[in-house]
């Protein structure tokens, strides 16, 4: 008989011995009845407690497989998640190698029409000698070509002008190690003909970090300028002396009229010299992180390029900041 069912039974004997053993007044069968009732009770919670045991069993045999499932799945998510990832940075590889690729098509571009251009002014300076003897041929005037053999080479320049020491602030500032290639290639998008100048402060002598630093630089065609680091008076640390004056100057000496000027620099103290040279017919745009960018600054410019914006672009790697 199952427990449940002589569950009832025992309890209904055991209360008919306690109420038989009271009204006839017989203790000992009033106390069998009592032992029997707590009992059958006592069996009862065993009963109850072994159900749930077994229930709770199952429910935990049915959560390790289902843990067991899903930590599969996800082992199958982060898998495709790695190869997602590789396949980004391969991609990125890869667009880092045509920018480069594109950016040396560029410059032979360049070479070849600056050769072309000399090419045709040689053929339009040079002159046949006419025999003595051969008599003059009397030519009509022709009209001149709508097609010219040379086109004429733009006389406008896009200088960009780049603030060494402010730029490297921004890039501590994003956590990101620069690729100067894809700066470059970046920076020159939509222009015939570039030239780049990079300001830094260099120590007397120079480091090695600070040669290899350079050559690296001048190898991809930037002209460096280096200053002096001089250590401040009031404190223990040093300061590039005369790098904004220097950048300044040359704008003023260097800037054309139509000529389009990039500056690498957030700096409001280019504010006046900005100026000047919009006044002489330049178009500016200022490159610059977007806390680090004077509010008179990005007013005043034609144009900004926020480095926040093209950072995975120019970024050679991003450092992990564990601080």
């Amino acid at each position: 008989m199952k427990l449940t069912q002589a569950f009832p039974i025992a309890m209904a004997a055991s209360m008919a011995c306690i109420l038989t053993g009271t009204i006839s007044k017989q203790p000992l069968l009033r106390g069998l009845g009592e032992i029997a009732a707590l009992g059958a009770i006592s069996r009862k919670i065993l009963a109850n407690q072994s159900q749930l045991d077994e229930n709770n069993q199952k429910q935990l045999t049915q959560l390790t497989k289902e843990n067991t499932c899903l930590q599969a799945k996800l082992a199958n998510a982060q898998s495709e998640l790695d190869k997602l990832e590789k396949k980004v940075k391969t991609q990125n590889t890869c667009q880092r190698l045509y920018l480069s690729k594109i950016d040396k098509l560029q410059h032979q571009q360049k070479v070849i029409v600056g050769n072309l251009a000399q090419l045709r002014e040689k053929l339009e300076n040079k002159t046949v000698p006419q025999s003595k003897n051969q008599p003059k041929i009397s030519q009509k005037p022709t009209q001149p070509s709508s097609v010219e053999l040379f086109p004429d080479v733009p006389t406008s320049v896009t200088r960009v002008y780049i603030d060494g020491n402010n730029l490297s602030f921004a890039l501590d500032s994003l956590h990101i190690e620069v690729d100067y290639n894809a700066l470059r290639v970046e920076l020159s998008q939509n222009t015939t003909a570039t030239s780049f100048k990079y300001y830094t402060g260099v120590f007397s002598p120079m480091t090695e970090g600070q040669k290899r630093f350079m050559s690296y630089l001048e190898h991809l065609r930037y002209e460096v300028i280096g200053l002096p680091i001089l250590p401040r008076p009031d404190s223990h640390s040093v300061k590039t002396v005369g790098d904004d004056v220097k950048i300044v100057v040359d704008m003023l000496r260097e800037v054309k009229q139509q000529d389009k000027v990039i500056l690498v620099s957030g700096d409001g103290d280019f504010i006046p010299a900005i100026a000047e040279i919009q006044r002489r017919g330049a178009t500016v745009t200022v490159v610059a992180k977007k806390g680090m960018l004077s509010q008179q600054l990005s007013e005043i410019a034609n144009d900004v390029i926020l480095l926040d914006n093209i950072q995975y672009k120019i970024a050679k790697c991003t450092k992990v900041n564990v601080a």
